[in-house]
C-alpha cells in the first residue's frame, strides 16, 4: 500500500482512550479529511512532550503517516484551546458525541468543522449555552444534509406565519400544525440564527431533538443523558 503523509492538519480531538502499555487511540476531527483514527504511539510516558497536548476542546495541527485505516501521528503542534468548565465541559462532550453519530469516517466537511470551533469558542465563555447548542445541532443537521428551511412550510411552500404552530416531518421540512412543537416566529428567529428568548429556547430544543432523532433512529447518546441529570442538579 502507497505510504503518504498529511501534514500540519488543523484537528480538533473528539475522544481519546489508552492503547497498550503507553499510546494513544484518537477519533481526530481535521478540517480537510473528516473524522480519522489516529495511533499515537509512546505518548503516555514520562518524556512525551505531546501528551499533554492530545486532548479534547484543544486546536492542533497534526501530521500523520496515512497507509490505512488506522493512521499513525508523526506531529502535533498546539494552537489554542477552548477552556470549558462545569456545564459548559459537559456540553462539549455532547458536542462531540454528536459529530462522531452524523459523520461518516474520512467524510470532509470543513464549513461543519468551523461551526464546531465555533461552538467551542462560545461554550468557552459559558453565555447563552443553550442558544449556543441548539445552533450547532441546526449547522450539524444542515451540514450532513438532514436539516431544511426552517423558515418556509414544507407542503406550501409559503413562508411560516408567526401566529401558527409547525411540525417537522422528515422529508417534508416544517408543516403547518395546529397542535406543532413550533411557532412560526420562533422558526423565523432560528433561521436568522437570532437571539433566543426563554419561549423560543424551549421550543427549540424540542425541535432539535425531533430533528436529531429522526436520523439517530433510536441510537442513544450517552452524553445527553448525562446532560440532563446535570443539568436537574444545578
Amino acid at each position: 500500500m502507497t505510504e503518504t503523509v498529511v501534514y500540519l492538519q488543523p484537528a480538533l480531538i473528539l475522544q481519546h482512550r489508552p492503547y497498550r502499555e503507553s499510546s494513544l487511540l484518537l477519533e481526530v476531527f481535521t478540517r480537510d479529511f473528516g473524522i480519522v483514527s489516529v495511533l499515537a504511539k509512546g505518548v503516555r510516558k514520562e518524556k512525551s512532550k505531546m501528551a499533554g497536548l492530545l486532548l479534547p476542546f484543544t486546536l492542533l495541527n497534526v501530521s500523520y503517516l496515512d497507509r490505512s485505516e488506522l493512521k499513525t501521528l508523526i506531529q502535533a503542534e498546539y494552537l489554542g484551546s477552548y477552556a470549558l468548565q462545569r456545564l459548559a465541559l459537559y456540553c462539549g462532550f455532547y458536542v462531540n458525541e454528536l459529530v462522531q453519530k452524523f459523520l461518516h469516517k474520512h467524510d470532509p466537511h470543513p464549513e461543519l468543522f468551523d461551526c464546531y470551533r465555533r461552538c467551542l469558542q462560545d461554550l468557552s465563555r459559558a453565555d447563552a449555552i443553550e442558544q449556543t447548542l441548539r445552533y450547532f445541532e441546526l449547522d450539524l443537521l444542515t451540514e450532513t444534509g438532514y436539516g431544511g428551511q426552517l423558515d418556509i412550510d414544507g407542503n406550501t411552500g409559503d413562508a411560516v406565519q408567526d401566529s401558527r404552530r409547525y411540525n417537522f416531518l422528515p422529508g417534508f421540512g416544517m408543516v403547518d400544525d395546529p397542535g406543532g412543537l413550533v411557532s412560526g416566529e420562533t422558526l423565523r428567529v432560528l433561521a436568522a440564527q437570532g437571539e433566543l428568548n426563554r419561549i423560543a429556547l424551549s421550543e427549540a430544543k424540542l425541535l432539535s431533538r425531533k430533528m436529531l432523532d429522526a436520523h439517530l433512529q433510536g441510537r442513544p447518546l450517552k452524553s445527553r443523558d448525562v446532560l440532563a441529570k446535570i443539568i436537574k442538579y444545578l
